[in-house]
């Protein structure tokens, strides 16, 4: 038999689901601590968990928890008596997780159960309680495929009733019982409320029979195989365990057991599900736990009465949509009133008869079911409005989308064909600006070269100084047109030896000024994934710039090292030059085309490049290359 663990630290709730799941063929282990289901998981071969969730104290979701975190466990269907919503943050760790919340329904629970697990293998059960039993009906039972359990006195047959859940019971005469008393204790038994039941008698015994809670009657002389035809009708249209709605479930509060009894016999026969509260106290606990449709309630009972119990009803938002009935002795205009004002939805009095009762009940669940279907009604258009506005926002965000998205394309293409311009002019113009220069470069040599002899310093100087100046315009027209080559290349990675770039530079450097005394230091395997291209001109810049500021040394030190930042790896070219005010830092990288160029090209290949200086202590140049 399969087996349903059950943990809940409300006995109320453990006793309804043991009765609920036995009844359904399961085997069932009752919980009321996580301990006590912890060692049940570890005992037995578990099916299934049903687990509150909020027992002890969040113990509940700390099993579950656990389940979902032991290899053995992992895949174990877990039911858990709570909302999704109720589950907190928490609720995705304990994924995936049935839920079901409380008050719930039996017969959602047990469709939820075998869809988990699937429907234990089970033949439908017939128990016959009876002193005489004929064997042609045992006969045809058996033939009919059912299992037949007997029991030869009432008292036998309610413990085997509550043993062994079976799915319909037929009785016939008693010698310690009388059938009208059986009928009735079975339907004081939650799960047996709704069992079928066909009574075998007399004729005139049929009344009685079907007032107690009978669903069905034939004569003690109709054959086996009628009897065969009843079980049959009530099985195809009855259920242990009705669907979801298919009888309407009446909560009957009186302090009055027999009147309980009486009534609820009457209302069960009418085609309803009952449940039986003696004090408002006990009617409050079982709608914590329990959904009905209706209530029935008495005015005057001993503890919590009938008014103060269907004010807290009303003010409850679990309950607070139950019909309420008013049912008690007195006609009283002042009762009447004060029930109603209580938040009664009616009164009827016990005189009235049952007959009116059963009206005013079928009445107030009539206008609970005309409004949920107004309500789902309602509910559908708002979801139906819902879907049009968020179609025709849908199709607005798209337009807009669309429109910002030719927008962005067309202002992309103009940029870039304004990019393509500028570089084509500036391209142009240091083209332009070489000649003249190379001009002013030869004609100057050849007049020192002519009247060297005949130049006083004063006037040598001058001459130095346009040289000096030729070449630095030389030097900036070169940098501008690098500039216009580095935004049109394509960056290419490869392993590049960053300390025999920086070597190759000072080297150059130190050719062209060969009376200059600077010390170097580069560090040794300074190794990169870049554009080898790129960094060599990256390093001109760099080391250059070290380079020109630093004249004012009698002997310039200039250094490339490495620094770790945690994972990562940052270059720096250092010198001890005439370094520069550090308010002034972020803007050097737009002073400059030299400086402008290393910043492009380290951006470039995802990197950052800044600067860190004071007056008359050097400078400091770091980047990085990502890569």
């Amino acid at each position: 038999m399969t087996a349903i663990l059950v943990a809940d630290h409300n006995q109320t709730v453990r006793m309804d689901l043991q009765d609920t799941f036995e009844a359904a063929g399961f085997r069932v282990f009752s919980c009321a601590t996580a301990a006590e289901a912890r060692t049940t998981l570890r005992t037995h071969p578990i099916a299934l968990a049903v687990i509150d969730p909020a027992m002890s104290n969040g113990d509940g979701l700390a099993l579950i928890e656990q389940i979902r975190g032991e290899a053995v466990l992992r895949e174990l269907p877990v039911l858990a008596l709570s909302r999704h919503e109720e589950l907190g943050t928490r609720g995705e760790l304990v994924a995936p997780c049935d839920c079901v919340g409380k008050p719930y329904e039996r017969a959602y629970v047990i469709a939820r159960a075998r869809e988990l697990v699937g429907a234990p293998p089970m033949r439908d059960s017939i128990l016959v309680i009876a002193a005489d039993v004929s064997s042609e009906l045992i006969a045809a039972l058996a033939r009919a495929g059912f299992a037949t359990e007997l029991a030869g006195n009432g008292v036998d047959g309610l413990q085997a009733a509550a043993t062994a859940r079976p799915t319909a019971i037929v009785i016939g005469a008693t010698t310690d019982l009388d059938r009208g008393v059986v009928i009735r204790r079975l339907r004081q038994t939650p799960a047996l409320r709704t069992t079928p039941c066909l009574v075998i008698g007399a004729p005139a015994e049929e009344v009685k029979a079907l007032e107690a809670g009978a669903d069905a009657f034939v004569a003690s002389a109709s054959d086996p195989e009628m009897v065969l035809a009843r079980v049959r009708a009530l099985l195809r249209s009855s259920n242990a365990l009705p669907s979801e709605g298919a009888l309407p479930r009446v909560l009957m509060v009186d302090d009055d057991p027999d009147y309980l009894d009486i009534l609820g016999s009457r209302l069960r026969k009418r085609g309803y599900d009952t449940l039986n509260a003696v004090s408002g106290e006990v009617a409050i606990k079982l709608l914590g736990e329990q959904l009905v449709d209706c209530i029935l309630l008495d005015r005057t009972m001993t503890g919590m009465g009938g008014v103060a119990t269907c004010r807290f009803l009303k003010s409850n938002a679990v309950t607070a949509d139950i019909p309420v009935i008013f049912l008690t002795a007195t006609e009283q205009r002042e009762a009447v009133i004060e029930g109603l004002a209580a938040g009664a939805d009616d009164f009827v009095s016990k005189a009235a008869g049952f007959d009116a009762l059963a009206a005013r009940i079928q009445a107030q669940l009539r206008r609970r079911h005309t409004e949920a279907e107004q309500r789902e009604a309602r509910e559908a258009m708002l979801r139906s409005d819902l879907a049009v506005l968020e179609a025709r926002s849908a199709r607005e965000v798209a337009d807009v989308r669309a429109q910002l998205a030719e927008q962005l394309a067309q202002s992309n293409r103009e940029l870039a064909a304004a990019n393509r311009e500028l570089e084509s002019f500036g391209y142009s113009v240091a083209h332009d600006l070489r000649a003249p220069l190379r001009t002013i470069g030869l004609h100057t040599h050849a007049f020192v070269d002519r009247l060297r002899d005949q130049i006083d310093q004063r006037s040598l100087e001058h001459v130095h100084r346009v040289f000096a100046a030729a070449t630095h315009m030389s030097d900036l027209i070169e940098s501008l047109l690098e500039l216009g080559r580095i935004q049109r290349h394509v960056v290419g990675r490869h392993t590049v030896d960053l300390t025999a770039l920086a070597r190759g530079v000072v080297d150059d450097l130190s050719r062209r000024e060969p009376d200059r005394r600077v010390e170097h230091a580069i560090a040794d395997e300074l190794l990169v994934d870049a554009d080898g291209r790129l960094l060599r001109v990256l390093l001109d810049n760099l080391i250059g710039n070290a380079w020109r500021f630093t004249t004012t040394q009698q002997v310039a030190h200039v250094e490339l090292g490495v620094e770790h930042a945690g994972d990562e790896r940052v270059f720096y070219v250092k010198d001890d030059g005439v370094g520069f005010d550090p308010t002034h830092a972020p803007r050097l990288f737009s002073a400059g085309v030299g400086l402008q160029t290393a910043r492009r090209i380290v951006e470039r290949h995802g990197g950052r490049i800044w600067a860190e200086g004071a007056p008359g202590a050097g400078a400091k140049f770091s980047f990085t290359l990502p890569g």
